[in-house]
């Protein structure tokens, strides 16, 4: 079954950008928050306002797919209270505001279901909906931080809980977007009496869905419910093409549907290897926030203690320099390894760095004119 047999059942592909036709598609990662670059360098971007509008523009002008935020509450960093892993927004609250001073990418409010309930983000999405004229988006987090958990009281659920969890909610939400009558829900999460939500999101059947769920249950999950699986890239090439593969057939063949498959990671763009490689190595090495990243690691559970020390410096440089795929080089050395991407079968791209602002300028300007020379992507009409 090809693309386009789905598409043509899904109007939302009118107004949201994720359901374009570039082979690769590109977005943003978590500028709601400080979370990525673990690094002490004092350049590192800051989440402010005045930052989101100028990174919000910058997708206009380029054409960017997505900004997806992050909802961790606040950072790991106990006892240390001003930390800047700390400083966040709230994300629907600046994703409807992001919604409003943007024309083209697709606003992605991230969220853990067990902190809220299905009414409520029915109703605020659907009202991102109607303030980006048809781009909203949730990313959908089945919940395994402690530390967020904590900000609202409540004990971690074991993961086959957060999952059912999780499944009933979607079910729940789903119901608040399509239900023209009142309806009443009695499940083991959730209980709804006389439930109605007005009005319904601009897409139908829904605006689409993320997920990052990589254990069994969580792709399982994923290909049920998602529209993009957010996932790592490891191992070979090979190794890509196998798990890409695995969610797309899993949703195609089990729930007669599509998904596209994303990943994220750190971009530097340099005029020479040398240039791009000095300076992840001055952000990511000599400014490494070691102490942040301990704590990360333990709050996601990898167990550096079981790891030689090579492989904890590679590790440590890598939440330093911003977690996921590394995009490191020159714009012809980017171009290659996103075309070893895409041929893989990865459908498109979450961006961080030290100083986004700068980086999505550069690589607009730098690195998409190739890709559109190279297929991966249409001419886009920059904006003003």
């Amino acid at each position: 079954m090809d693309a386009s047999t789905f598409d043509q059942a899904s109007p939302r592909t009118a107004t949201n950008p994720i359901f374009n036709d570039n082979r690769f598609k590109l977005g943003l990662f978590c500028h709601n928050a400080s979370i990525m670059q673990m690094s002490t360098a004092p350049e590192k971007y800051v989440p402010t306002w005045e930052n989101a509008r100028a990174l919000a523009g910058l997708c206009d002008r380029y054409g960017l797919e997505a900004i997806v935020s992050f909802a961790g509450w606040r950072g790991p960093m106990n006892d240390n209270p001003k930390h800047r892993a700390h400083r966040e927004y709230e994300t629907f609250t600046w994703c409807s505001a992001i919604s409003a001073i943007s024309t083209y990418p697709a606003v992605i409010a991230t969220f853990h279901t067990q902190f809220t309930t299905p009414a409520f983000v029915a109703k605020a999405t659907a009202t991102i909906d109607h303030i980006s004229g048809g781009r909203a988006g949730l990313n959908v987090v089945a919940g395994s931080s402690k530390t967020a958990f904590n900000q609202f009281g409540l004990g971690i659920e074991d993961h086959v809980t957060r999952y059912d969890h999780t499944e009933e909610f979607i079910d729940v939400m789903k119901r608040f977007w399509s239900s023209e009558k009142e309806f009443d829900h009695d499940g083991k999460f959730h209980k709804v009496v006389q439930g109605l939500s007005w009005p319904k999101p601009l897409q139908m059947p829904n605006p689409p869905l993320v997920n990052a769920g990589i254990s069994d249950r969580g792709r399982a999950f994923a290909c049920r419910h998602a529209d993009i699986a957010f996932t790592h890239m490891r191992g070979s090439e090979d190794d890509w093409r196998t798990m890409i593969a695995g969610y797309k057939t899993t949703a195609e063949k089990e729930h007669k549907r599509q998904m596209q498959v994303w990943t994220h990671g750190y971009v530097v763009v340099g005029d020479t290897e040398k240039e791009a490689s000095d300076y992840l190595r001055y952000y990511a090495e000599q400014h490494a926030d070691k102490p942040w990243i301990d704590t990360w690691v333990a709050e996601i559970g990898e167990d550096a203690k079981t790891l030689r020390p090579e492989q904890m410096i590679n590790m440590s440089r890598n939440w330093a320099a911003g977690g996921g795929y590394g995009l490191v080089g020159t714009p012809d050395m980017i171009l290659d390894k996103i075309d070893r991407l895409s041929r893989a079968g990865l459908d498109g791209l979450m961006m961080t760095a030290l100083e986004p602002l700068e980086m999505v300028d550069r690589f607009g300007s730098k690195v998409i004119p190739l890709m559109e020379q190279a297929g991966l992507r249409k001419p886009y009409r920059r904006q003003a």
